[in-house]
């Protein structure tokens, strides 16, 4: 490690003297023309054209640069919603002297992590090896063959906050490069050697059991805050993985403590800040452990991946509180994120005319204007105070026992207590919508878009609500008409532009999504689909009982990464697992069963090393500690089904698999054989290898369901 020393410095400015320091005022910045990201298909990266900082992508040509003029990398990883990475760009990388030294003594490469998880991955993996900790802007230091030897996130433009200062420290590593060279290389070889070796260290087996998924139900429990729901303290993050296992966890063992847990956790979420009371959607996280203020970037993932707890919470209680939120939240995606030809877009910013927040928070004096009479309840609805909640007499929108005391004074209905919230909130909506938005990054990524589409898809099958079936329709056939190529799929999309990088996580989301659009739609094209995927998945990215991050053959990593851990989203590996069990019992093909067996056993020591970082895998425990539930439907009667179907989602049947026929056309599958040739709609029930009759009306169903679900 390069260390800060005053004498170091003083040892900078002398070769500086040497080296012309004085000249690098004669370099040409990029003042009044685009740099090379004006080229950039990435929004992050073409909000970074007019900096003065000779940028390049990601590319060979940088490399080149950089081993002909034997210059370090400063590589620089961020994405357009984050707060910081605006930050860091606007001290530093539009900083003229800052510029004039990355210029001179470097080759400056920028990374939108959304394009390029597998860089981020690789370079994020550093960044924890070296600082302990990790987050973006992620800022790294490197030979010109991509060995990292120093690495950090957020660094001022001088020293404060604790941290150094980015000129000191760019002019000390340009120094230690130039006076240590040889030192350097052996530290990043060091450095490298270790990260691969870590990245390929096998995990000791342990076989997946009811001991293992009640362990790691109670080490979960135990990271519970009890008071105001999620996990740890601040900041929190939403964890859907480990609610939806809690949730399987109860059913497994007859305690509701765990699924209390997660009900208290969504309610909370849904209580707080971190939800956008009048937009619908999630922001990212809370800086606090109450929900209350989020860092107000909006993630596509985000909001996927918590439609489906909250359509579990809805199954499990029946309570409306936690549809609503699924509406509120699929109504932002559908009308703020989605592609005009059905794709979904990735984030939205924090930040709007250079605040974070500023379009979300509100001062009581501009709510009293605006409701007039209604002024005094609903801002004790929302908690706003002349104090405010968030910085400078500003409030965020939150809910607590105050409301419930608002809905006792009004003496209203629930029905006409919700007509006036809504009605409130249109009023306040329609003031919001006048303000400056927060940018939304509009490129579109396969492996996002295919947990869209599962949210999607299971919400019509809980719902009914055509229109969510439609997005999801639209969302997949956007992504295989514009990404998918002779059984390729490529990773991401913006005005006509393709990133051809070929990711597991792409893979493994989207194969899941059209399994769920199969399940709610019965049409058998994306059935077809996700399982020829599913062999290219194991072509390219499956060696010795592992899924990979990356192809073997991907050159442009320093090695291979594999990801064994639930983090903001799940971990694609475990989520191939799952894809492969669902696959197998929905087709009956076991050609896949090898794969799905070695993989599950190899990573199976993780669920009971670390359960908090592996609900995914934990739920994919739970699926094959038992026969999956066979339900199949056969008719042509859509508008019946329908109304049948909701009958099924609105139960919690974790283990599920539904096949269906109503096209008319035969089907192969193995399921369906014997059971298509019907006069009416009918549906098929088996659970552990048996069957029972098949129903044909809703009664008869009513009675198959409280079987299946053992009550």
């Amino acid at each position: 490690m390069v260390h800060n020393t005053r004498l170091l410095i003083i040892l900078i400015l002398c070769l500086a003297m040497i080296l012309g320091c004085s000249e690098i005022g004669e370099e040409t910045l990029h003042t009044k023309t685009k740099n090379r990201l004006a080229n950039a298909a990435s929004p992050y990266l073409q909000a970074h054209a007019d900096n003065p900082v000779d940028w390049y992508e990601w590319s060979e040509e940088a490399f080149e640069k950089a081993r002909n003029e034997n210059k370090p990398i400063f590589l620089s990883i961020g994405y357009n919603a984050c707060h910081w990475c605006h930050v860091m760009e606007h001290e530093s990388f539009e900083n003229d002297e800052i510029a004039r030294i990355l210029n001179k003594f470097f080759v400056s490469i920028k990374v939108d992590r959304e394009e390029r998880p597998d860089i981020d991955q690789v370079y994020m993996s550093a960044v924890m090896a070296m600082t302990g900790g990790g987050g973006w802007p992620m800022s790294i230091f490197m030979t010109p063959d991509k060995k990292p030897f120093f690495a950090g996130t957020y660094f001022p433009p001088v020293s404060n906050y604790g941290r150094p200062g980015f000129k000191e420290l760019l002019t000390e590593i340009a120094f230690a490069y130039e006076s240590r060279h040889d030192d350097i290389i052996k530290t990043a070889e060091t450095i490298t050697s270790r990260l691969s070796q870590s990245a390929t260290q096998s995990i000791s087996p342990r076989p997946i059991s009811r001991e293992v998924l009640v362990s790691g139900a109670d080490e979960i429990l135990r990271n519970v805050d009890f008071r105001n729901g999620g996990f740890g303290s601040n900041p929190k993050f939403p964890q859907s993985a480990a609610v939806e296992f809690l949730f399987r966890a109860s059913r497994l063992t007859k305690n509701e403590e765990y699924s209390q847990a997660g009900f208290l956790t969504l309610k909370k979420m849904s209580e707080g800040g971190i939800y956008d009371h009048l937009g619908g959607g999630f922001h990212r996280y809370s800086v606090d452990e109450k929900w209350l203020i989020p860092h107000f970037e909006k993630m596509l993932y985000d909001n996927a991946l918590l439609v489906k707890s909250y359509l579990e919470a809805y199954q499990l209680t029946g309570e409306a509180e936690y549809l609503e939120v699924v509406t509120g939240t699929l109504g932002f995606l559908q009308r703020e994120m989605s592609d005009s030809e059905g794709g979904f877009y990735s984030t939205m910013d924090a930040d709007s005319e250079g605040e974070e927040g500023k379009f979300y928070v509100w001062k009581k004096s501009e709510v009293d204007e605006i409701m007039g009479d209604d002024s005094d309840w609903i801002c004790r609805y929302y908690g706003i105070t002349v104090s405010g909640s968030f910085e400078h007499g500003l409030n965020v929108l939150h809910l607590g026992r105050h409301s419930q005391d608002v809905m006792d004074k009004l003496q209203l209905s629930p029905e006409e207590f919700r007509e006036k919230i809504e009605k409130a909130n249109l009023t306040l909506l329609d003031v919001r919508s006048r303000r400056v938005a927060p940018a939304i990054d509009d490129k579109i990524l396969v492996s996002w878009n295919g947990l869209a589409i599962s949210a999607f898809s299971r919400a019509y099958q809980v719902t009914g609500e055509a229109g969510y079936l439609t997005s999801a329709r639209k969302a997949a056939d956007f992504i295989l008409k514009k990404l998918y190529d002779e059984g390729t799929l490529y990773h991401s999309y913006r005005h006509g532009k393709i990133l051809r990088v070929e990711l597991l996580e792409d893979y493994a989301y989207f194969i899941a999504g059209l399994l769920d659009l199969y399940q709610a739609s019965f049409e058998e094209n994306y059935l077809r689909t996700a399982r020829q995927l599913a062999d290219r998945t194991v072509e390219l990215f499956y060696d010795s009982d592992q899924f990979y991050s990356a192809p073997a053959n991907n050159n442009d990593l320093i090695f291979r990464p594999r990801d064994i851990s639930d983090g903001a989203t799940p971990s694609p590996a475990y989520v191939m697992i799952r894809n492969l069990q669902y696959l197998i019992a929905i087709t009956g093909d076991n050609s896949l069963s090898n794969i799905r067996d070695e993989s599950l056993a190899a990573h199976s020591g993780m669920a009971a090393q670390s359960p908090q970082a592996t609900g995914t895998l934990l739920m994919a425990g739970y699926f094959a500690l038992s026969e999956p539930i066979e339900i199949v439907v056969s008719g042509n009667d859509s508008q019946k089904m329908t109304r049948f179907n909701r009958e099924i989602f609105s139960r919690f049947l974790p283990n599920k698999i539904v096949i269906g026929n109503i096209s008319g056309e035969k089907s192969n599958l193995p399921l369906l054989q014997g059971r298509q040739e019907v006069d009416q709609l009918t549906y098929f029930f088996c659970r552990d290898k048996a069957c029972r009759l098949p129903v044909t009306d809703l009664a008869g169903l009513s009675q198959e369901l409280n079987w299946l679900s053992g009550l």
